[in-house]
């Protein structure tokens, strides 16, 4: 599933490519993943594309918004010219069932009047897209927690909410309405980083253990942004232009590495399930 640093990195490309154009056409090839009315869309301008967690807004001129999150296989590619890119290599082709736009996997078409389109795909069906009155959503109010790279994100914020549950660390971490846009990926990452057992309870990390979180959450999250996110092995994002992969996956210090070396102490990567998710963590480094 694309996290914070995936979406983040979607929002700044189609920031660039997509304001300022008008919308030609909609085609929606899998109804139950669009929902609203597609009419109420064209003609209108983008004028701002944002993000908040995992979820994606384009803000149009006529006072409606398009919201789109990506779930688990959700993917936006931008295609400046068309005709021009008929076929589109893309870094696994299992996700399309080939390497072409529209794929097999292809659910909305978006058509701008200036020839440029935008592909929304996804494998599995969970994605959606919603066309809204502008007026009807508030955006800070959404259903979840500060923003990590944000100022409402402290020391203080975590010792409150840790202090308070039972649960598992790396399953707060992950709960959106804790903390907003990390996922799997970057839970087990900043956990490790911050060399804190993921079966531990919130409530049993002292102030040292919370602060090298905190600062673990900031300093990945900043970088993987930097590297245009993830694209790991099960994993289907990819980056909007030129449907490019991420490059953090070769950062990645336990995710996905269950059996291999830890780079730090030499020890075995081992992988447990917690909340129905595989989590990976260093037992040696990891206390």
């Amino acid at each position: 599933m694309p996290e914070l640093p995936e979406v983040e990195t979607i929002r700044r490309q189609l920031f660039k490519n997509i304001v300022g154009k008008k919308i030609a056409e909609v085609r929606i090839l899998e109804k139950k993943q669009f929902i609203g009315e597609f009419d109420d869309i064209i003609g209108a301008q983008i004028v701002n594309v944002w993000r908040r967690a995992k979820l994606l807004g384009f803000g149009c001129d006529n006072k409606k918004t398009i919201l789109i999150h990506l779930k688990l296989t959700g993917q936006l590619v931008f295609v400046a010219d068309y005709k021009n890119a008929v076929v589109i290599k893309m870094p696994r082709p299992l996700p399309f069932g080939s390497d072409q736009l529209p794929g097999r996997t292809t659910r909305i078409i978006i058509r701008f009047a200036d020839g440029s389109w935008l592909f929304f795909n996804d494998l599995r069906k969970f994605g959606w897209v919603k066309v809204i009155k502008s007026q009807n959503l508030k955006v800070k109010n959404l259903g979840y927690g500060p923003e990590p790279l944000g100022r409402e994100f402290t020391v203080e914020y975590l010792k409150r909410i840790f202090s308070k549950t039972r649960r598992t660390i790396k399953i707060v971490l992950m709960d959106q309405k804790k903390i907003a846009g990390i996922g799997n990926i970057y839970a087990n990452e900043v956990l490790f980083e911050a060399k804190i057992d993921p079966r531990r309870t919130a409530d049993s990390l002292d102030n040292s253990e919370i602060k090298r979180l905190c600062q673990a959450i900031v300093d990945i999250l900043k970088e993987a942004i930097r590297l245009k996110g993830t694209s790991a092995a099960d994993d289907a994002y990819v980056q909007p232009n030129n449907a490019a992969p991420g490059n953090y996956q070769r950062r990645l210090q336990v995710y996905q590495r269950e059996g291999k070396e830890c780079f730090h102490c030499g020890g075995e990567i081992v992988r447990i399930k917690q909340g129905g998710r595989s989590t990976f963590f260093c037992p040696h480094c990891q206390i």
